[in-house]
């Protein structure tokens, strides 16, 4: 420690021991001459510090011993003469209300971060005046327990006060936190992600594992507000309590990586480009014999479909490829699948990803590309799977008029001869399965390219985190698995192999129809 670097961090703490001192001695003049003191003690021996990161306890440990040594004088020296006829009188003086006024602020804060039944019964006794009786049968236990809650509750709210708590950046500034799920079905996992606080909390115990007290200075909010939030993310192992602390239940990548693999599939895409060119002009002269039909149809159209096609099911394959397969471990929902989490800011080029989503005959797949139009189709979204029913058997009605109105809108659909039609590419299962087939060069080819990329992402990612988080590397594979995707439509544009269409057109969304 330089004595430069003391004299900055003594400026920046000067009004908070000026306050300290205050609390301590109940006199502004002579917090004012100790404070002094204490700046000169500082300045003066800063070569005692031998580790920067020891500072802010140094200086405490020096405000506390020289407030303590102010009180052995004035016990010491001072004596006063109080006359007979002194009827007494008390005169409170607004240095003594600064400091009743920040103890009580203290004292709120400190019963707001106490957990549980500390802080139940702290309550009960000193703001709702129960007795250990009324205590003990409130809370269903022991008047001995009572007594021994009240006897370290105490002890801890005292500690809190004489300390300066520092508030974490996640109170002030909370950083973006972006849920994702790959695996069989994801209820009840993106609801908890809705607000701001999950996420924070999330982060904060990624960067270090805490108890629910630093919880609470690190995001700002008091413990009575975070037990139910805690409780709902141990409910799905998004948090897991070692002894007192709290660590991440999942992985956390930041923007650096999603670039890095970005980069990577953008590179092999964009080296390949010639090799897509044919396979997606191969595929088109395959159509004809099969009995796949889209409205509006042209050759742009069936470049996207045979592109998707050849692309998706080469990320599938990629996987048997791979050097770690992935295990989809059991989640607290009672699915399969994994959970990860993305921090900070990121430029996603597709608004949704649904890899097969069951109607009664048949099922949808449906890549939305940014970059393709805002058009975004889920199949999730309420009502529309009655539509896309209709569509399957071309019904002239449906109960779902409201977002049959919003689909016709989009031109996600359309009424042709009075029926409900889709906008999009559809083909049999069994004539998919052929094309598939006659493809199969050209994706075990996409797939081979594809499981490096995903190998050399899950190695970065797990290289990054800490080793206790075992399926680190299948998450850098879904990770790239989910890039090679999403970068493939802006290179394919970037190329020229194809086009974005017109707006009646949709481009990314497919209807597999099963045999009847």
């Amino acid at each position: 420690m330089t004595k430069n670097q003391m004299e900055q961090i003594v400026l920046a703490n000067m009004r908070k021991i000026y306050l300290y001192c205050v609390r301590r001695l109940g006199n502004a003049t002579d917090a004012e001459d100790v404070a002094s003191d204490i700046t000169v003690e500082l300045l003066s021996s800063y070569a005692a510090v031998k580790d920067d990161r020891a500072v802010l306890g140094y200086i405490w440990s020096v405000a506390d011993n020289l407030c303590r040594n102010y009180w052995r004088k004035a016990a010491r020296y001072e004596t006063v003469e109080i006359p007979e006829d002194y009827a007494g009188t008390y005169q409170i003086t607004p240095e003594e209300e600064m400091i009743r006024r920040e103890d009580i602020t203290l004292l709120r804060r400190e019963l707001a971060l106490l957990s549980g039944t500390y802080r139940e019964v702290m309550i009960g006794h000193y703001i709702r005046q129960e007795s250990c009786e009324q205590i003990a049968g409130r809370l269903g236990i022991s008047v001995t327990n009572v007594k021994q809650y009240l006897f370290e509750g105490r002890k801890k709210v005292k500690k809190g006060m004489d300390m300066q708590r520092e508030y974490g950046v996640y109170s002030y500034a909370p950083e973006k936190f972006s849920f994702n799920f790959w695996g069989d079905n994801s209820s009840g996992y993106w609801e908890l992600f809705e607000r701001k606080l999950p996420g924070s909390i999330m982060l904060s115990v990624w960067d270090s594992p805490k108890t629910i007290e630093e919880l609470s200075t690190d995001v700002g909010v008091a413990v009575p507000y975070l037990e139910e939030e805690i409780a709902k993310l141990e409910e799905y192992r998004l948090l897991i309590k070692k002894g007192s602390r709290y660590h991440s239940g999942l992985v956390i990548y930041d923007g650096e990586f999603t670039d890095s693999v970005n980069e990577s599939a953008c590179a092999v895409i964009r080296d390949n480009s010639d090799f897509l060119r044919a396979a997606i002009e191969k595929g088109k002269s395959l159509l004809p014999e099969t009995d796949y039909q889209c409205y509006p149809d042209d050759e742009n159209t069936r470049g996207w479909f045979i592109l998707v096609l050849i692309l998706w099911e080469a990320v599938q394959q990629s996987e048997a490829k791979m050097k770690t397969p992935l295990t989809f471990p059991l989640l607290a929902n009672g699915y399969k699948g994994y959970v990860m989490g993305l921090r900070g800011e990121n430029k996603l080029a597709m608004s949704g990803i649904y890899g097969m989503y069951a109607l009664d005959k048949g099922y949808m797949r449906v890549l939305n590309y940014n970059i393709l139009t805002d058009k975004v189709v889920n199949p999730f979204e309420r009502g529309a799977r009655g539509v896309f029913c209709a569509c399957e058997d071309r019904l002239g009605e449906t109960t779902q008029l409201e977002k049959l109105t919003d689909m016709l809108e989009r031109k996600i659909v359309h009424i042709e001869d009075g029926r409900i039609c889709p906008n999009y590419a559809e083909i049999s299962a069994k004539d998919y399965e052929g094309l598939m087939k006659q493809l199969a060069p050209e994706i075990d080819a996409m797939a081979t390219l594809a499981a490096q990329i995903r190998d050399k992402s899950a190695d970065i990612l797990a290289s990054r985190v800490p080793k206790e988080y075992m399926d680190a590397r299948e998450i850098g594979g879904i990770v790239s698995m989910w890039s090679l995707l999403e970068n493939a439509a802006s290179i394919v544009l970037e190329t020229g192999i194809l086009t974005k269409g017109t707006d009646e057109q949709n481009l990314t969304t497919f209807y597999f129809r099963n045999e009847e």
